[in-house]
């Protein structure tokens, strides 16, 4: 019995914050949910009070209500609504992608929900599937605040990431302040696996090697998006300043979005002048993420060195609040030549280099390996590199390979090895086979530039195998990427 009155059924789940139960209200009669809140470090009780009080003040039809807070024991629980459903994390682990419509119709609701908390200073911080409960009538309410915070708050350590990792947005991840454009940014990544079926950044337990990826690559896009593709790149702008607000949301879904919303991100944020507009992404295999990049992501490459250094002290326990949900996924290399060792090579330039090529035109892998040298930075250019961010990167690229191949592909290897890995065709064919994979150890080395890993991975044949391979990497405006095997 929690303060005397509420009578704990059952344990609902866990998040950042705390255990959820189902209990019983003894004087009223009725189901709440319980929670009870735990503090991050650093901060007190008292704060935490300060935060149930703001998601308290929220009354909206698809925000999950606060009916009380009680002490316990001199420990604070939170008295919430309780609703019966399931959680949009489930729905999709269970059901598979949503429709279009029905995936507008549940991303409507909770742009509704921001869109009221933000006018009343409140920023969630915690926006994902999970926090997400669909109930009757297909009722979408937003849940677990227990991370948010008024606008103006400094309740959190400076510089202490908050959230959950696959949701964050770049500037979180690399520890600023939460803003309303940050939940606009975690509200896009929720669309995508709503799309998708799949985090826009892969699923695996390395929330460093995810961090980094949020940071360090262009945000996702993928085909499946149909009419909602302009929501998912306002949503998911990699400046801030370029995202919806969720207003604009609402009215895009209502169809009264103005039309110079509706702009291309690419074409508000491109400074240089006279640059042919990004070729279309390729065809994808269902839930498959594509990548295009976007000049506003230039901006961060000085930030790139200390990143991975950073995310190490910063990342704390909220940060692993379901990270059960993501299950690891990292791919194996071979002997060169082979299907794999076509996967490991080439990205982030090449994403950059066939932006600048016409919409319809997109490089065989022939064309790709007779580009000058020029196109493709050599790998004695280790300045900038460090262990860290190599050790970040292959981890990075190993739990997107078997997930996102075209991502991989397109972002993490050079012309080079695009074309030394058979192609695009070839390193989707590869990393298709692979089930799952694990790291076992990993070496970096910075002069010269390449990577040791050991790894272990079993292919969907039921084959299980593991080896030692050693790639070369080039490091060029920030970025890693893998140039050579052997």
């Amino acid at each position: 019995m929690i303060a005397g009155r509420y009578r704990l059924e059952r344990e609902l789940g866990r998040g950042a914050m705390g255990a959820v139960w189902l209990a019983t209200d003894e004087i009223l009669g009725r189901s709440v949910a319980l929670k009870q809140l735990i503090a991050l470090d650093g901060v007190s009780d008292a704060a935490v009070e300060r935060e149930a009080q703001l998601a308290a003040r929220l009354v909206h039809p698809n925000v999950v209500a606060v009916f009380d807070l009680v002490r316990d024991d001199d420990k604070p629980w939170l008295v919430m609504e309780y609703v019966e459903g399931k959680t949009l994390a489930h729905m999709v682990r269970d059901d598979g992608p949503l429709p279009i419509e029905d995936a507008a119709r549940l991303i409507g609701q909770i742009a509704s929900a921001l869109r009221s908390a933000h006018a009343a200073g409140i920023v969630h911080r915690d926006v994902k599937p999970a926090n997400i409960v669909v109930g009757r009538a297909d009722r979408a309410k937003l849940t677990d605040f227990g991370i948010a915070r008024g606008v103006d708050s400094q309740t959190t350590q400076t510089g202490q990431v908050t959230g959950s990792p696959a949701y964050l947005a770049p500037e979180i991840a690399t520890g600023g302040r939460a803003t309303p454009a940050s939940d606009m940014w975690s509200l896009g990544a929720t669309l995508f696996q709503a799309l998708t079926g799949e985090p826009p950044y892969g699923i695996g337990d390395n929330a460093l090697a995810t961090l980094y990826r949020v940071v360090h690559e262009d945000p996702p896009r993928t085909p499946l998006a149909g009419r909602l593709a302009p929501l998912l790149e306002h949503t998911m702008a990699y400046d801030p300043a370029e995202r919806w607000s969720a207003e604009d949301v609402v009215d895009f879904l209502a169809g009264r979005l103005a039309a110079e919303k509706l702009e291309p991100v690419a074409l508000r944020t491109q400074t240089l002048a006279a640059v042919a507009a990004p070729a279309p992404a390729p065809a994808a295999p269902s839930g498959t993420a594509q990548s295009t990049s976007t000049p506003a992501r230039r901006r961060w490459w000085p930030i790139a060195l200390a990143v991975a250094a950073a995310l190490v002290l910063v990342v704390g326990g909220a940060l692993w609040a379901n990270r059960g949900e993501e299950p690891s996924a990292k791919p194996k290399p071979v002997a060169s030549g082979s299907p794999l060792s076509e996967a490991t090579e080439e990205a982030t330039d090449d994403a950059d280099d066939e932006q600048s090529e016409e919409a319809s035109e997109e490089p065989t892998p022939s064309e790709t390996a007779s580009e000058s040298p020029s196109e493709s930075p050599s790998a004695s250019e280790t300045a900038g590199a460090s262990a860290e961010g190599i050790d970040a990167f292959i981890r990075s690229y190993l739990a997107t390979a078997p997930a996102n191949p075209d991502s991989a592909y397109s972002s993490m290897l050079t012309p080079a090895f695009q074309a030394s890995s058979g192609g695009l065709e070839g390193y989707r064919d590869w990393w298709g086979s692979v089930a799952s994979t694990s790291v076992v150890s990993v070496s970096p080395s910075v002069d010269p530039l390449k990577v040791t890993y050991t790894y272990k991975y079993s292919m969907k044949d039921g084959r299980q195998d593991g080896g030692t391979v050693t790639l070369g990497l080039v490091y060029a405006d920030g970025k890693y990427r893998i140039n050579s095997e052997g």
